[in-house]
């Protein structure tokens, strides 16, 4: 097949939960099909193409105006699939808004199926969105397939379309598919007896880092933190008014990551909303490290309590610690929860989710 991955972001520049499976999908993808990548420019790499890992990468300039940019990036994004030689069997597009928009509009107006991979609850919150409401079931509907990462988000955004958009449950509910995240299962390493706990995450007030800080402090622990984003200097003040150990990494290269999961104690995602299948807790969890979350979205899918890992209420900074502290003093549970954490994320290697995707890709597809 030929394929095109469409999405907004794209490494080295962007590290998140969508962009590095989009990164890993092209990688994999790539060896057995013609892969191009499409993404806007960044800091890191300007306008142009290069050739990677096995696939084609071409950026898009970014306008400067605000309001003219979500256009601009719709347009630009066309001509650049109007202009792959040979054209795509199927576009691969991550997140609904901005590039499911575009594949929509490229399977119009040029003829190229379109699958969208709705990468996170907000996607399909449709009630607390007016923009979503107007344009998610439009999209999802034009749209020749629509992936997700969990049952539990199909259960959902089924559920939304009905109380919002309920001429467009019939639709979507005939092309709706979950395929999970992949994953690199690593070799497994002994949990660090006075390793730190560790929390990968956006720095945005979704993620709950705040609550993180305070819990850690309150359970006298050390704490890292990789990722970056808007709240850090804030988190960074809560972070000194405690008198908490907290390390503040910024983005970290995947090698990197690699090397702080396995080095940790204890890992924590502590989202108030917006998940999908967060990466963090599969990373954590191949790695064998006792895991401690809230019951967002694809969590619920993926964190049975007290059987493979902690789950906790959001925002609830007593819990929070109260898990937290559990884990760091009895090795006997976090080394029984560390266990089955494992076992239960094997089921989501490359090997076993990427034919699912190249079976879904294939029957979407124009050819």
């Amino acid at each position: 097949m030929v394929l095109a991955i469409v999405i907004a972001r794209f490494p080295p520049a962007a590290y998140g939960g969508a962009e590095f499976q989009a990164e890993g999908w092209a990688r994999r993808l790539a060896r057995r099909h013609r892969v191009t990548v499409i993404t806007r420019a960044d800091g890191r790499r300007p306008p142009g193409r290069e050739r990677r890992d096995g696939f084609d990468l071409v950026r898009l300039a970014v306008s400067r105006l605000p309001v003219w940019r979500a256009v601009a990036d719709l347009r630009a994004t066309e001509r650049a699939l109007a202009a792959l030689e040979p054209q795509p069997d199927v576009l691969l597009c991550f997140q609904t808004f901005i590039s499911g928009l575009a594949g929509a509009r490229a399977g119009r107006r040029l003829g190229i199926p379109s699958v969208v991979w709705v990468r996170g609850e907000g996607e399909y919150r449709l009630g607390a969105s007016r923009f979503h409401r107007w344009v998610s079931p439009r999209v999802w509907s034009e749209s020749a397939g629509v992936l997700v990462q969990s049952e539990t988000n199909r259960v959902e955004l089924l559920g939304e379309l009905q109380r919002h958009a309920p001429a467009a449950v019939t639709r979507v509910r005939e092309r709706i598919e979950v395929v999970e995240n992949g994953l690199e299962l690593p070799i497994l390493s002994p949990v660090p007896a006075r390793g730190r706990v560790l929390a990968v995450a956006r720095l945005i007030p979704n993620k709950g880092v705040d609550t993180v800080i305070t819990a850690c402090a309150r359970a006298g622990v050390a704490l890292t933190i990789a990722g970056d984003g808007p709240e850090r200097a804030d988190l960074e003040a809560l972070a000194r008014r405690l008198g908490a150990d907290v390390r503040f990494e910024g983005n970290v290269p995947p090698q990197a990551l690699q090397g702080l999961y396995a080095t940790a104690r204890v890992v924590i995602l502590a989202s108030r909303r917006g998940e999908g299948l967060p990466n963090v807790l599969l990373e954590g969890l191949a790695h064998g490290r006792p895991v401690v979350a809230t019951p967002c979205a694809g969590t619920r899918d993926l964190i049975e309590d007290g059987v493979n890992g902690l789950l906790v209420p959001p925002g609830d900074v007593e819990a929070l610690a109260g898990a937290v502290t559990r884990l760091t003093s009895d090795e006997g549970a976090a080394g029984r929860l560390a266990a089955a954490g494992r076992a239960s994320v094997e089921r989501f290697s490359w090997e076993r989710v990427e034919p699912k995707l190249e079976i879904l890709l294939a029957r979407w597809s124009r050819r």
